[in-house]
């Protein structure tokens, strides 16, 4: 029987038959992921915990409180919305064994954000309240449960129908490109600002291997799109152009304000409007991959980020096919 290679239709319990490859793009994230492996229980947090008492003020101890009631919730939210929204509907099985690998490590952020929280002595309850209790933070989480619920609603999907293939294409957009690429890229600098200053040094090696994990999803996702408007070639139509389009600008809003409530008042060198530009920089750069216009033309305020974001080159999917991908590559 003639095997199937198509990335996407409807679920199947059809037995793995990896070899020969026919996405080898997606094998090459698997072998990447595995060099990535790491454990939150390596990173000692002694000195994070002295620097807490000793040396933060109370506004940086308000934003790396945050900072974790935001990414706690969300990571487990990335892999229920894996789980239950985008891996019923991945036929190729180098690309099922990718999102097998991304739901482990979306598993893993989720206990190393708990480390953190069980080490630190943060406010647990408030931290964990954040994501119900403080508005801009329930905001970001309502943004990305909507886009969930509302591929939910048509399971199992249909990915012969026009609606069937909308949800599940603002779906890995919303998820790939805006909260693990745009909600989570301010988060990093906010975190690696602490450790430019020889502060939260455990912390922010977490988030240099977490980033390092996200900026793999990001590619892996982006390429997955690429696939996606490649099978359902009919799908991105202008309408659909202005929605995803404003979908990112929407997202951009909420980081807004988001960070206004991270960063009350100035903290490390960082005001909320600094990390607004990097975010309106970042934006621009997730919508020209998309192959859509760029919204801010904004320079980047944080041009030292670019020594910490390990993200490979990215193909503009909506005017080329990538024909010389490799995992490795570093953003020039």
């Amino acid at each position: 029987m003639k095997r199937d290679h198509r990335l996407f239709g409807p679920p199947s319990l059809e037995a793995i038959e990896l070899f020969p490859l026919a996405h080898p793009w997606a094998y090459a994230h698997v072998q990447q992921g595995k060099h990535n492996t790491w454990f939150p229980e390596e990173v000692p947090l002694g000195e994070d915990v002295r620097d807490w008492h000793e040396k933060l003020t109370e506004e940086e101890r308000h934003a790396a409180s945050l900072l974790l009631g935001f990414f706690n919730p969300m990571e487990s939210l990335v892999t229920q919305n894996l789980v239950l929204a985008i891996f019923p509907y991945v036929r190729a099985p180098e690309a099922r064994l990718y999102l097998a690998r991304q739901i482990w490590e979306e598993a893993n952020h989720t206990m190393a954000f708990e480390y953190v929280l069980k080490t630190l002595p943060v406010d647990r309850e408030k931290v964990f309240a954040a994501h119900r209790e403080v508005p801009a933070v329930r905001a970001k989480e309502a943004f990305q449960t909507a886009l969930t619920q509302a591929l939910l609603q048509q399971h199992p999907l249909d990915l012969e129908t026009r609606s069937g293939q909308e949800a599940l294409l603002k779906n890995l957009v919303g998820y790939f490109v805006v909260l693990e690429g745009i909600f989570f890229y301010a988060g990093f600098l906010l975190a690696l600002s602490w450790r430019r200053r020889n502060l939260l040094k455990g912390l922010g090696a977490i988030i240099d291997w977490t980033l390092k994990d996200e900026s793999l999803h990001l590619s892996f996702g982006l390429h997955l799109i690429t696939g996606f408007l490649e099978e359902y070639s009919e799908v991105m139509t202008p309408r659909l152009a202005r929605e995803v389009r404003g979908l990112i600008l929407e997202a951009v809003q909420l980081e807004r304000a988001y960070n206004q409530a991270l960063l009350p008042r100035p903290i490390l060198g960082l005001s909320a409007e600094t990390l607004n530009a990097y975010v309106e920089y970042v934006a621009d750069r997730r919508l020209e991959e998309l192959g859509l216009e760029a919204a801010f033309g904004t320079p980047n305020p944080a041009k030292w980020m670019a020594t910490e974001v390990d993200v490979p080159e990215i193909v503009n999917f909506f005017e080329a096919v990538n024909t010389s991908y490799e995992v490795g590559n570093r953003r020039e």
